[in-house]
Order: structure tokens, then C-alpha cells, then sequence
């Protein structure tokens, strides 16, 4: 189980698992830079936070909190990387 964050949220690995069986994954025909961090479960990507509110069956902390999580329960997380990202990086790694 883990809490990050926030004390009320409990999770653990086999609920994220079987909330990712119950939702269709991360599809290029459905991708905007709103839904910008995918956890991949299995073979498949997910949105983090629908991901977590699957999970939950609550609505799901921001985005930020979301990634930790599923971080910390051992699920890899991506970023989606576009224009400016792709060219140049992150501006906080530029220097």
C-alpha cells in the first residue's frame, strides 16, 4: 500500500492492475497535451490520473501526485514530449 501526499488514498499494485483491465488505454487518436503522463501497465499506456480513479473509484489527486504514486507502487511513467520539448528539452535542463 501507499499514501503520497495525501493520508486518505490507499492503493496498492493488483488494484491498479485490475482497474487498467476494466479501461481502454492511452490511444494516438484520443492524445492532447492535457493528458501528458501515462503509466504503462502490462503492454499498455494510461492516463495517470483516470488511471487512479479507476483504481480508487475516487476522483483522482492532481497529476503531480498521481505520477508519484504509480511511481512509487513500481509502475513505470512516461511523459509526453512535443514541439519545444523535442527540439530544445526541458527548460530546467538546459543549463
Amino acid at each position: 500500500m501507499t499514501a503520497i501526499d495525501d493520508p486518505t488514498l490507499s492503493i496498492d499494485h493488483a488494484q491498479v492492475r485490475k482497474a487498467a483491465a476494466r479501461i481502454a488505454p492511452a490511444h494516438s487518436d484520443f492524445m492532447d497535451q492535457h493528458r501528458a503522463w501515462y503509466a504503462l501497465v502490462g503492454t499498455n499506456l494510461y492516463y495517470v490520473r483516470e488511471l487512479l480513479a479507476q483504481a480508487t473509484e475516487e476522483p483522482a489527486p492532481d497529476v503531480v501526485t498521481s505520477r508519484k504514486i504509480l511511481d512509487a507502487l513500481g509502475f513505470p511513467v512516461f511523459a509526453l514530449g512535443y514541439r519545444d520539448l523535442l527540439d530544445h528539452g526541458h527548460p530546467a535542463h538546459r543549463e
